[in-house]
């Protein structure tokens, strides 16, 4: 005799038995989209939202352009945006469900789910986050050059529901797992902007160390990097050399290869051109120019950076540098965004006596142990949430 398969996930609230209902996504919310037409571009008027501003759980606006009354009207007519519906991205960016908080604007290849539940909904947004969509996505086979899927295939999306109650307790779950994710991420935000405001002050001289007699160190001395310290330009080896044997150096060519302030290797190189020494400050100099990390290894450079024989004091000034977009304006008149080796050895550098210098890099030191430990707070939540999206719904 067969033992029946329950349609129940794995990890549920305690008190639930009951088998989940399978139903299309159409049966339970309406779902439209917005226009599939490209509106003309006005100078005001209401913005238009496409696949491409729906972002990490938030709408960005930032490339989003401004349509005419009319022409927003007409899409409104069958498809108006309401604070409560959820957004989904139909071409390009397929997926990635948005609750909206605001509305006022129109939508072009984006789907619209409409529910008056706010139980229902939350549960509804969770689902749609969850591996059984990944799943039938790729049954689907939603891919190819120009990623997209159809008002059909979404609304015939089969979704998994519990009774009424389990669906509360599941949205409500993710809800406060929602709110605290957003609030360490408030906080790494505030830690990130924090620093970068020390570091206006701090090297503008108008914020100072004082010594251990709480006396003011000597007045800073303005240098040329190239005066204190050995810049090296790299040089990419024959591409026929590259391989992917790490018993090989690794090779470091640019912003790809540098992570978080550290080498991330990519790629290794049987041909040695240029060698980044253990605890060198590595930047890249080709589009784009500013990219900076220290080498926790030795590894060969390619042509789009380059190496400098620092310390910290003089990484954080680099990373003030760029804060303050003086890479690119350093960068600007060339037909290819990059910097020379004499643009780099020539950068003027204000420098304080040892004893402050030492100060200011364990100041940023301590700072930025601080913001990686929120980072990877801020990681360590999502991961859990990804476990939780992926036992908590069938």
């Amino acid at each position: 005799m067969t033992k029946e398969v329950k349609n129940v996930p794995d990890l549920r609230f305690p008190g639930f038995e009951n088998t989940w209902e399978t139903k299309k996504l159409h049966q339970i919310v309406d779902v439209k989209d917005g226009t599939h037409e490209s509106p003309k571009p006005t100078d005001d008027g209401y913005l238009l939202v496409t696949s491409k501003n729906l972002k990490n759980s938030t709408l960005d606006f930032s490339e989003s352009y401004s349509i005419s009354k009319e022409d927003y009207e007409d899409i409104n007519k069958r498809s108006k945006v309401e604070i409560g519906d959820i957004l989904f991205g139909m071409i390009g960016t397929i997926g990635n469900p948005i609750l909206l908080e605001k509305d006022g604007f129109a939508i072009k290849n984006v789907a619209l789910l409409k529910t008056s539940s706010l139980q229902e909904r939350e549960y509804i947004l969770n689902f749609l986050k969850s591996n059984s969509i990944t799943k039938q996505f790729y049954k689907l086979n939603v891919g190819g050059t120009q990623k997209f899927i159809s008002l059909r295939s979404i609304r015939d999306l089969k979704i998994d529901i519990p009774s009424s109650e389990e669906a509360i307790k599941i949205g409500g779950f993710f809800n406060k797992l929602d709110r605290q994710i957003e609030l360490e991420e408030q906080k790494l935000s505030l830690l990130e902007e924090q620093k970068k405001g020390y570091m206006q002050q701090i090297f503008s001289q108008k914020l100072h160390f004082k010594d251990e007699n709480g006396k003011d160190y000597p007045l800073w001395e303005i240098k040329k990097l190239g005066e204190l310290y050995k810049v090296v330009m790299g040089q990419s080896p024959k591409s026929i050399n590259y391989t992917d044997d790490n018993s090989h150096p690794v090779l470091v060519q640019g912003n790809a290869d540098i992570y978080n302030g550290n080498i991330f290797p990519r790629m290794y190189t049987k041909e040695i051109t240029k060698l980044v020494k253990k605890g060198d400050i590595l930047l890249t100099v080709r589009a784009p120019v500013g990219e900076i990390g220290i080498a926790q290894f030795e590894a060969c450079m390619g042509r789009g950076v380059c190496s400098i024989e620092g310390n910290k004091f003089i990484y954080y000034f680099l990373e003030m540098f760029g804060i303050q977009n003086k890479w690119q304006k350093l960068s600007q008149g060339s037909t290819f965004e990059s910097i020379s080796g004499n643009e780099v050895r020539n950068i003027e550098i204000p420098i304080p006596s040892p004893s402050e210098r030492e100060k200011i890099s364990d100041f940023f030191s301590e700072l930025d142990h601080l913001i990686n430990m929120h980072s990877q707070k801020v990681d360590e939540l999502k991961l859990r949430k990804q476990g939780f999206l992926q036992k908590m719904f069938v």
